[in-house]
C-alpha cells in the first residue's frame, strides 16, 4: 500500500503524538508499505524533504503560529497532489486541516483513517476558547467525512462527548510503544550525580500544561513528605510551552519546594528516558484530561509502577495491567495517598517488562493498523479483500500452530452431537434455569445456555473463568446453581460496569483475551460463549485459555455458525448470497456479523480448539428453525430499549435477562405473548431430522488432557 500520513508536527519535533506517529510510519515501512508524511517545517533548519527511517517526509513552510498549530499556505495544493498519488490517507489529530484532508480524500475516492490523539482542551481565556470552538467544529465535520476513526482505548472513545457523533465508526487500537532496557550502572551514577542517593523518587513527565494536572502534584508534595520524609520528586519535560504559560503560574510552588523537586528538562534520548523511569520508584500521572499517555507504558516497561488519575483514557493502562493505583482526579490528597501507598508497598505492583509487553505489543498494534488499512484499501473488491484476509489468517495461524508444536495434519473425527451420557444438570438445576431464563426472547441463547452449563458440570468450590463475560448473565446463572469462585473478564469496561450494577457475584477485570493475566492452571472450568468470533487472533486466545485451565479441566464454548438460517438474519444472508461482504459494524440494523471477525463451521472451529491442545468431547450444531427476523427483533429493538432504560418497569421485568424471576408470566403482557410465539417456533428444533444444513450456533465441550 501507498500510505500518506498528515499531521502538524513530525520528527524531530518531540511529543508523545510525534513519537507514536514515527513508530507507526516506520513500522509500516518495515512491512513493505510506502509511507509519505506531510507535515510542517516547524524549524527553519529542517530540509523541506528528506527520508527518515525509510519514511518520505515532506515539510511545508508556515507563515504564522496560532496557539498550538501553524498556518501552511501550501498545504491544500500539496495535500491534493499527494492524496491522489496514494492509496490511503492517515491523519493524526488534533489537526486544523482535518476537514480539508478528509474532504479531498472523499472527492478523490481514497479511504481515510483518523487517529484521534485526544480532544482539544485549551486553557481559559477568550482567544483560547474561540480556538477550541473552531477546532471542535472543523474536526467534527472532518471526522464525519473520514472512513474510520481510531482511538487508543475504547474507554476514552465511550466517554468522549466530542467523539459521540461518530461512535459508529470508532476502532480502538493501542499505540505501538517501544522502550530500551534501562542501564542499572548508568542509573546509579546519574542518581549520585543528582545527589538523590537514599531518596525514594516520584517521577512525572510531559509538557507542563494545564491538561497534565501537574499543579495537583505540586500541591501533593508536602502531603507526601509528611508521611515519607525521604521522598523526592523528579520532573522530565518541557516547561516553556509557547501557547500556554501554565508553568509560570505554578513556579512559586516549584520554588517553595525546590529542595524536594528536581527539574531535568526535556529528555529526547530514548535510552536516557528509560533510565529516568527506572530511576524512579513511582511514576505519577495527575492529568485533568488525557487520551492515552504512552509515558505510562514506558514507565512500566522500565520497571516503575503507576499512580494515575481515574479519568477516561488515562486509567486504561492501570486497569488492564493492575500495575499501579488509580486515584480520584483533581484531588491532591487522594494523589498523595496513592503515592505514599506505592512508596511503602512497591512489591505489590512491581512490573516486569515481559508482562507489560504481553498487553501492549507493538507488533499487535501494527497488525491491527495494517489489517484495518488493508481492508479499507481493498474494500472496492470484496472478493480480493476476502482472499487477502483469508491468506493472511491462514499463514498466521499456521505459523502459530507450528511454533506451538500443535499443528495437526488432519483434524480428529468429531462427535457432531452431544454424547448420550446422563445430563449433569439436576431436575432442580433445570427448574432454576427455567425461572432465570423465563424472559429470554433469543431461543438460540436459551438453548446454548442450557447446553453450556450442562457441559461445565459445576461443583461447589470450583474456580470458573467466564472469558468474555459481557454483562454477566452467565455468571449470575452459575452463581445461582453452585457456590463458585467466579472470575469474569471482558474487553469492554462498559459491560463490566453493567455486571457490577447488577450485583453479579464475581471478580471482574478488563483484559485483552490474547494475553490473560492469570498464572498457568488457575481455573477448573472455563466458559467462553459467543466470544471467539470477536477476537482478532482466535488461535492465540485459545492457547491462552488452554494455559490457564487446569489439567483435566473443562472448556464449554459456543460460536455463531457460518451457515446460519435465512430467517435468523435475512438481510446478511441475502447480501452474502449476492457475493458481497456482510454488514459487520454496529448500527440500527444489527445482524449476525456485527463486530465479528469471522463465523465458524464445525471443521474450522475444531481445528482452532484442537490446535491449542484440547480434546473435543462433544460438538453440537444448534437451532435450525427460527422465528422470522428474530435477531433483529431481539438485538436491534429489544436490547437498546433495555440498555437505555426506555421500558416501563413492568415491561422491563418481563424483558430483561437479569429479571426472569420477577416476571409474573401474565399473558396480558405483550412481551410475554411475544416470547410465547418465539418458543412455539423454536419447538421444531426439538425434533430435527438429522439432515439439516443451517444452524445458528456451534456448541462444544472440550477438555485439557490430564
Amino acid at each position: 500500500m501507498k500510505i500518506l500520513v498528515t499531521l502538524t508536527f513530525y520528527h524531530p519535533h518531540w511529543t508523545g503524538l510525534t513519537a507514536y506517529a514515527k513508530r507507526l510510519a516506520e513500522g509500516l515501512v518495515a512491512r513493505g508499505h510506502e509511507v509519505t508524511v506531510l507535515t510542517s517545517q516547524h524549524s527553519a533548519d529542517l530540509p523541506l524533504e528528506e527520508w527518515i527511517g525509510g519514511v518520505h517526509v515532506v515539510r511545508l513552510p508556515f507563515v504564522a503560529r496560532v496557539s498550538r498549530t501553524v498556518i501552511m499556505p501550501g498545504f491544500p495544493a500539496t495535500a491534493a497532489r499527494l492524496i491522489a498519488a496514494h492509496d490511503l490517507v492517515h491523519i493524526h489529530t488534533p489537526m486544523p486541516e482535518l476537514l480539508l484532508v478528509t474532504s479531498l480524500a472523499r472527492a478523490l475516492g481514497k479511504p481515510s483513517v483518523v487517529t484521534h490523539q485526544g480532544d482539544v482542551v485549551m486553557p481559559a481565556g477568550v482567544t483560547n476558547q474561540l480556538i477550541q470552538r473552531a477546532m471542535d467544529t472543523t474536526m467534527t465535520m472532518g471526522m464525519q467525512l473520514s472512513t474510520r476513526v481510531v482511538v487508543h482505548s475504547g474507554d476514552y472513545g465511550r466517554h468522549s462527548t466530542f467523539l459521540a457523533p461518530i461512535a459508529h465508526k470508532l476502532d480502538a487500537i493501542y499505540p505501538p510503544v517501544e522502550m530500551p532496557e534501562p542501564q542499572p550502572e548508568v542509573i546509579a551514577a546519574w542518581k549520585s550525580e543528582l545527589g538523590l542517593e537514599g531518596k525514594r523518587l516520584v517521577g512525572f513527565a510531559g509538557r507542563f500544561v494545564e491538561e497534565k494536572g501537574f499543579d495537583f502534584l505540586l500541591r501533593a508534595v508536602p502531603l507526601v513528605l509528611e508521611q515519607v520524609p525521604d521522598a523526592h520528586f523528579v520532573y522530565a519535560g518541557e516547561t516553556h510551552v509557547v501557547y500556554e504559560p501554565f508553568f509560570e503560574r505554578w513556579r512559586h510552588l516549584l520554588d517553595k519546594y525546590q529542595d524536594a523537586i528536581s527539574v531535568l528538562g526535556l529528555i529526547r534520548d530514548p535510552q536516557k528516558m528509560a533510565n529516568f523511569y527506572a530511576m524512579c520508584d513511582v511514576f505519577a500521572l495527575p492529568s485533568r484530561t488525557d487520551c492515552f499517555p504512552s509515558v505510562q507504558i514506558e514507565a512500566l516497561m522500565s520497571g516503575t509502577p503507576l499512580v494515575t488519575a481515574d479519568i477516561p483514557g488515562a486509567r486504561e493502562v492501570v486497569q488492564v495491567t493492575s500495575l499501579g493505583r488509580m486515584v480520584a482526579p483533581r484531588d491532591p490528597h487522594a494523589l498523595a495517598e496513592g503515592i505514599v501507598a506505592l512508596l511503602n508497598t512497591p512489591h505489590e505492583y512491581q512490573p516486569t517488562r515481559a508482562r507489560v509487553q504481553t498487553v501492549f505489543s507493538p507488533t499487535r498494534s501494527l497488525d491491527e493498523y495494517e489489517a484495518l488499512m488493508t481492508h479499507l484499501v481493498h474494500g472496492v473488491s470484496a472478493k480480493q479483500a476476502q482472499k487477502l484476509d483469508a491468506a493472511r489468517t491462514q499463514a498466521r495461524n499456521t505459523l502459530q500452530a507450528v511454533s506451538a508444536s500443535t499443528l495437526l495434519a488432519t483434524p480428529p473425527a468429531l462427535p457432531r452431537k452431544p454424547s448420550a451420557a446422563p445430563t449433569n444438570l439436576s431436575v432442580s438445576d433445570r427448574a432454576t434455569l427455567e425461572r432465570l431464563l423465563q424472559n429470554e426472547a433469543d431461543m438460540a441463547f436459551r438453548r446454548r445456555a442450557m447446553a453450556l452449563l450442562d457441559h461445565l458440570d459445576l461443583h461447589d468450590g470450583e474456580s470458573v473463568l467466564d472469558c468474555g463475560c459481557g454483562m454477566g448473565v452467565y455468571m449470575m446463572m452459575m452463581s445461582r446453581l453452585r457456590n463458585l469462585n467466579i472470575v469474569g473478564v471482558d474487553g469492554d469496561v462498559g459491560r463490566l460496569e453493567w455486571a457490577e450494577r447488577e450485583g453479579v457475584d464475581a471478580r471482574l477485570s478488563r483484559v485483552d483475551i490474547h494475553t490473560l493475566p492469570f498464572a498457568d492452571a488457575s481455573f477448573d472450568k472455563v466458559l467462553m460463549t459467543e466470544v471467539l468470533e470477536h477476537i482478532a487472533e482466535d488461535r492465540v486466545a485459545m492457547r491462552e485459555v488452554f494455559r490457564v485451565l487446569k489439567p483435566g479441566g473443562t472448556l464449554a464454548l459456543s460460536v455463531p455458525h457460518a451457515n446460519y438460517p435465512l430467517l435468523w438474519d435475512p438481510i446478511n444472508k441475502a447480501i452474502e448470497a449476492l457475493g458481497l461482504s456482510p454488514m459487520r459494524g454496529p448500527g440500527p440494523i444489527t445482524g449476525l456479523w456485527s463486530n465479528h471477525w469471522r463465523l465458524y463451521t464445525p471443521e474450522t472451529l475444531s481445528s482452532v480448539i484442537s490446535s491449542a491442545g484440547f480434546e473435543i468431547e462433544a460438538l453440537e450444531e444448534q437451532t435450525h428453525y427460527a422465528f422470522p427476523f428474530i435477531h433483529f427483533i431481539v438485538y436491534s429493538i429489544g436490547k437498546p430499549l433495555i440498555e437505555l432504560n426506555l421500558l416501563p418497569e413492568k415491561l422491563r421485568n418481563s424483558a430483561d435477562r437479569f429479571r426472569g424471576e420477577r416476571n409474573s408470566g401474565s399473558l396480558l403482557n405483550p412481551i410475554n405473548l411475544g416470547v410465547r410465539a418465539f418458543r412455539w417456533a423454536d419447538k421444531q428444533n426439538d425434533n430435527l431430522r438429522g439432515n439439516e444444513q443451517t444452524f445458528v450456533n456451534i456448541v462444544v465441550k472440550a477438555r485439557k488432557p490430564a
